[in-house]
């Protein structure tokens, strides 16, 4: 693609985009040409994966293998999603990620001024009516994360849900036309995190990080694919540790592979005590 958009809103569903595709006066790439529905202007684009984690992954993949798209881009995911108590149509953030399935949990970073109620999202293979457990639950968040880290930085990727079926109304009662205008009214909160993310991303040293890069790319013959990859680990490097030396040569790595390595075990312990 010509264009190189840095903001990627994924939805599960055509009712969860709308709002945004219409905010946003996005126009749609021709649908005979791509396998999932894609809506852009010169910086955003929004997706419509389709439901499942499975279909949100692949649309993940596709798309971000579609656009050039320099630095870090900013990833959300969008949804509907069930809450014991939360109240239809209000809007909550994820703080942790889990997969019922696998068990395996993510936990994004935040940053920033949290203005919204922090939640787990439990991704599940189907529908959820049990309101028994604490938490929210989905079909997509897991298969959003997982794959959304291989293109971004965890600061950069965010789940945002809002909620449109409880214990008082079950998921029974939800219509198409009751999500769009759940999400609508949430527009100004939606566009108020991207912009709080975006900040974020602002704070990163392009010049230094892309200096770095080359400097490595060369002395380890990269791939494109491994150079791409070394720019997302610098950049979540910088924004994690800030001016903190990279001090691979201690570690003596003989390929790229090795680099790669060290430098993304160096940033999920940092992760972890953060």
């Amino acid at each position: 693609m010509n264009i190189s958009p840095n903001i990627f809103v994924f939805c599960a569903l055509a009712c969860e985009a709308k709002p945004l595709i219409k905010a946003w006066r996005l126009k749609k790439l021709p649908a005979a040409s791509h396998p999932f529905a894609i809506y852009t202007d010169q910086h955003r684009v929004v997706v419509i994966s389709g439901i499942g984690k499975l279909a949100m992954a692949g649309a993940i993949g596709y798309v971000m293998a579609l656009f050039e798209n320099p630095g870090l881009p900013i990833m959300l995911n969008m949804g509907i999603a069930g809450h014991r108590k939360h109240e239809p149509g209000s809007l909550v953030l994820g703080q942790k990620i889990t997969d019922s399935e696998s068990g395996r949990s993510f936990y994004p970073q935040l940053p920033f001024t949290v203005f919204v109620p922090t939640e787990t999202v439990f991704t599940q293979a189907k529908p959820n009516a049990d309101y028994s457990t604490q938490g929210v639950f989905d079909m997509e968040a897991s298969g959003f994360y997982e794959m959304a880290v291989k293109f971004s930085s965890s600061e950069l990727i965010q789940v945002a849900k809002i909620i449109s079926d409880n214990a008082q109304s079950p998921m029974t009662n939800i219509t198409e036309t009751a999500v769009e205008r759940w999400i609508d009214l949430q527009l100004p909160n939606i566009q108020l995190l991207i912009e709080q993310i975006a900040d974020c991303r602002s704070l990163a040293p392009q010049n230094n990080v892309l200096q770095i890069q080359q400097k490595l790319s060369e002395q380890f013959h990269m791939t494109v694919s491994h150079s791409l990859k070394l720019n997302v680990l610098l950049q979540r490097w910088w924004l994690l540790k800030g001016d903190t030396e990279l001090k691979w040569q201690e570690t003596g790595p003989k390929n790229a592979k090795e680099l790669l390595a060290w430098i993304e075990n160096e940033l999920d312990r940092t992760d972890f005590y953060l």
